[in-house]
């Protein structure tokens, strides 16, 4: 058991990934950068395959990169392995657990390993999303195993929270009390999550910033609420109006209405655009598929 509970430096980062770098056969992450403050919930969005669980992997040094840093709470996992994982809650996307043992073996198990178990929580959560204590892992549904994995990642009380899709596959009910959990979690300023998903409307709730992943690459990295202001999609109603308009837009396109592109720089476009025209709000889903065929198309 830990010995020593790291001091809380909330002028230091909870995680730093710099230039992060692994190849594998048929796929290569490239140059992943973050960076995540406590206080902060980072949505790591991308498509089944996009680099995410290979980047929180290797934040968990369960696989080794080719290259680039990991910081957490400034010390690397070489440094202080045993102290930053006493800080560190992790949910996979498939949740290793022993499915012959019953939840309250579970948990008698895993609170020998952290210094700061905190029983409270346990039975509160415990109380909270219904767990049968007494019945084997194996007969859980999968939105149950999800339910017991967070709250065994939360359960020592960490300053970091990992979670790789815990709510992929998950009833609306299911995921919407999962993420209850996670912003209840986020009332203590030192804490931080990184969460992936490729279910934006989840990113979307609890999220302060978004890190979109597409093949690897990081297409951008911002606060949410500054990123869906910047971005807006302009609907232009008549040929003279798109004809001031159309260097100002991108992937422009004539629709029965009329045109529709888009702009990155809306504050600016608002006040120097001229003529018929309206602005319409993007989803985090919208600005993801929008950003991702915009990587493609200067790809190709």
């Amino acid at each position: 058991m830990p010995n020593k509970t790291m001091a809380v430096d909330l002028d230091i980062p909870n995680l730093e990934v710099w230039n992060l770098s692994k190849t594998y056969k048929d796929f290569q992450l490239k140059d992943i950068q973050l960076i995540l403050e406590p206080g902060m919930i980072m949505g790591l969005m991308g498509r089944n395959g996009a680099g995410k669980s290979t980047t929180i992997q290797a934040i968990m040094d369960l696989i080794r990169p080719d290259a680039g840093e990991i910081l957490v709470f400034g010390k690397t996992m070489s440094e202080a392995e045993i102290q930053l994982k006493d800080q560190i809650g992790y949910v996979s996307d498939t949740p290793i657990l022993n499915e012959s043992w019953t939840a309250e073996e579970t948990f008698r198990f895993a609170r020998k390993f952290y210094t700061n178990w905190d029983e409270p929580f346990v039975h509160s959560a415990v109380s909270r999303f219904d767990i049968p204590l007494k019945k084997d892992v194996t007969d859980f549904s999968k939105g149950m195993k999800m339910k017991l994995a967070l709250i065994l990642a939360m359960a020592h009380r960490p300053r970091l929270l990992l979670l790789d899709e815990p709510t992929a596959g998950l009833d609306p009910v299911v995921r919407e009390e999962m993420l209850d959990l996670i912003l209840d979690y986020m009332q203590e300023e030192s804490r931080s999550v990184l969460f992936s998903s490729h279910i934006t409307s989840d990113v979307e709730k609890i999220a302060d910033l978004v890190t979109f992943i597409d093949q690897g690459n990081v297409l951008l990295s911002e606060d949410k609420e500054m990123l869906l202001d910047r971005y807006r999609r302009i609907v232009v109603y008549d040929d003279a109006t798109m004809t001031l308009l159309h260097t100002r837009l991108f992937h422009s396109k004539k629709t029965r209405e009329g045109y529709i592109g888009y702009t990155d720089d809306f504050e600016t476009f608002q006040n120097q655009a001229q003529g018929n025209w309206q602005a319409e709000r993007l989803t985090l889903e919208e600005l993801f598929v929008l950003l991702t065929n915009k990587k493609k198309n200067s790809d190709d």
